[in-house]
């Protein structure tokens, strides 16, 4: 065969010339430089970025502040010492069926799975297991919740180097207000449904997820049964005290809820239109967040202080920056925490980033926020003039070698990096599939324009005051965008492939919120006669910003007084919202079009200029 090979080729291809050993050694010499110079120009650039690379660490080692709350002594909300060193993470075992697919865990809606009395009985007794474990085990029910309650508190500090004894910044650490708040909460609910399942000696065992954006199923989106007093089946441990008693079932999770509205008997929505308004907001706060920064939220690097009230632009500081998904969130904590009620101030538990985490229902709620994320990925571009831009996470190195430490089912303290954090199905669980549901707000259309919309007339409004301080109260107020096309610069700099790629945003920036004030931003495009009872399932409606109390700097003196001049009372954020579809919809097709941004705030402010909100600047942005 051999000779036949040769005699083939021989008859087509040119007998190659003869090399002498100089020239074949002069050829060999010369590839070993080329490959030589391959590797260290590729060495260098890897150096390069990680020298450039900027990403949080941080651990629960080391300084631990106590959290400031608005009634009682301020809370202990520091993690026990790990027994032992510790250890790197590393992607669980997943066992496989015979042919070869992994077995995944998989978190079902929590309206089915209470369905199932065992289930019912092997969630309860995990968590009952969970909290009769010492306060000196990391995986007990009280540490469970510190870590929610120091994370997400400001009692930690961001390290300078990784590993848990890093020397520290002394910028305090916040994983809300970032692209870290959904990694960070998938990895914490990993290492908390893996404690659960090892304390009842369940490996299969899975957190089930609260699906309250279904408006499908008549109860999905009520407080789940299985939380509940009378229940029918053992259930003590999954039971709260401190939850809304105005919003039990037959009441379904309003997404548009606005707790001064219903303080003041004017919030009376049929279920019907609370879930049109759900599915609209679903529909902004989700679907139409086509970018990693407008779905998970802006970046948050070594040094970024997420509860400061000013922001140093000259040395690199940026704003707080929620994403879509977080604000959205933030609603089902609100609803369900003791709301309206003077005899609890901090609206506890849910209300409340600090006590949010002492109810097991917190935990159900962030398995569906965790779900969304990955249901975010697949969804299909119908927001872009391109049509054809992809979902996907950041890729920078700012984001991936971001680093915490939990505990886990062995307690031991792990590091993980946010790159550990991107694949669900890698940490060995999936969740139930409720397409039919979610497509109802994935194809969501909003109702027609209103006819007083269109012939809105920009100039009537007065621009935003550029570096100066622009007020929202309590009345709504409208302002003049002025807009423009992108170009290549924008292009670039957001790293896709052409113009049409680009998703249009309108930015608030560097909002000035109290960190005790539960507040709420929705805005809308060309519609100033907007109000707090305007209702959000219509074609001018482009998202909501919400702010829950979180990480108190200084909470010595009472709610009423947050209005103080004191910087320590309050925290910088941006906000984004995002305006393709709206546009679209209200047939505005020219970049040379200005509109009119009419923002409602619907949280507890006065109108008075000395009491209400302030924000620097209001202008078009691209992504």
């Amino acid at each position: 065969m051999a000779s036949q090979g040769s005699s083939l080729t021989s008859g087509f291809l040119p007998r190659p010339k003869c090399l002498g050993r100089a020239s074949a050694s002069k050829i060999q010499q010369q590839l070993k430089w080329a490959v030589y110079t391959c590797a260290f120009l590729f060495c260098l650039q890897a150096l390069l970025e990680r020298a450039s690379a900027e990403p949080v660490l941080a651990s629960s080692l080391g300084f631990c502040k106590t959290v400031p709350v608005l009634k009682g002594a301020p809370l202990h909300c520091c993690l026990p010492a790990p027994k032992r060193a510790p250890i790197r993470f590393k992607f669980p075992r997943i066992p496989r069926t015979l042919s070869g697919r992994p077995i995944l865990r998989e978190r079902k809606p929590a309206h089915v799975v209470q369905r199932d009395p065992e289930y019912v009985r092997k969630y309860n007794l995990a968590y009952a297991r969970m909290k009769a474990l010492p306060d000196t085990d990391p995986r007990s029910f009280l540490n469970q919740w510190r870590v929610h309650c120091s994370f997400c508190n400001e009692a930690f500090k961001q390290r300078k180097t990784p590993g848990p004894l890093g020397p520290e910044t002394g910028v305090l650490l916040q994983v809300h207000y970032s692209w870290t708040f959904l990694p960070w909460h998938r990895i914490y609910l990993y290492y908390h449904e893996r404690i659960l399942a090892s304390l009842i000696n369940d490996p299969t065992f899975a957190l089930p997820f609260w699906n309250w954006d279904n408006q499908l199923d008549q109860d999905a989106a009520m407080i789940p049964a299985m939380f509940l007093p009378n229940f029918g089946v053992p259930n003590a441990a999954l039971f709260d005290e401190f939850r809304n008693p105005n919003h039990m079932p037959p009441k379904i999770l309003h997404l548009g809820y606005n707790s001064k509205l219903e303080a003041e008997g004017k919030q009376n929505l049929t279920n019907q239109q609370i879930r049109y308004e759900n599915l609209c907001v679903m529909y902004n706060q989700v679907t139409t967040k086509i970018s990693a920064r407008d779905f998970l939220g802006g970046p948050y690097v070594v040094g970024t202080d997420n509860s400061a009230a000013s922001v140093n632009a000259s040395a690199g500081e940026v704003p707080g920056e929620s994403g879509g998904m977080e604000n959205a969130h933030n609603v089902a904590h609100e609803w369900t925490g003791l709301i309206n009620d003077p005899d609890h101030p901090d609206n506890e538990d849910m209300g409340n980033f600090i006590y949010a985490a002492r109810d097991p229902i917190f935990y159900s709620h962030h398995s569906n926020v965790d779900r969304l994320w990955d249901v975010w990925k697949t969804i299909p571009d119908k927001v872009t003039k391109s049509g054809d831009r992809k979902r996907m996470d950041y890729t920078s190195r700012d984001f991936l070698d971001t680093e915490f430490t939990f505990f886990d089912e062995n307690q031991d303290m792990v590091i993980v990096k946010v790159r550990d954090s991107l694949d669900s199905s890698k940490l060995g669980y999936k969740f139930t599939d409720v397409s039919k549901s979610d497509n109802l707000w994935i194809y969501y259309e909003p109702l027609p324009p209103h006819q007083s919309s269109k012939p809105c007339n920009s100039s009537n409004y007065p621009a935003a005051v550029p570096s100066g301080y622009n007020y929202i109260g309590k009345d709504p107020v409208s302002f003049k965008l002025d807009r423009r096309a992108p170009t290549s610069k924008d292009v670039r700099e957001k790293g896709v492939k052409n113009v049409d790629q680009l998703q249009e945003n309108v930015l608030l920036e560097k909002v000035k919120i109290p960190h005790s004030m539960y507040a709420r931003f929705d805005v809308f495009i060309n519609y100033p006669a907007a109000n707090r009872q305007t209702h959000l399932y219509m074609s001018e409606y482009v998202g909501t910003f919400t702010h829950l109390p979180s990480g108190m700097v200084d909470m010595s003196k009472s709610v009423s007084e947050s209005s103080s001049k004191s910087d320590d009372k309050f925290r910088t954020v941006t906000i984004r919202y995002c305006v393709n579809a709206a546009l679209k919809r209200l047939g505005i097709t020219h970049y040379n079009t200005d509109i009119v941004v009419t923002i409602v705030s619907k949280g507890a402010r006065n109108s008075s200029p000395k009491t209400g909100f302030t924000f620097s600047n209001l202008k078009q942005d691209f992504q």
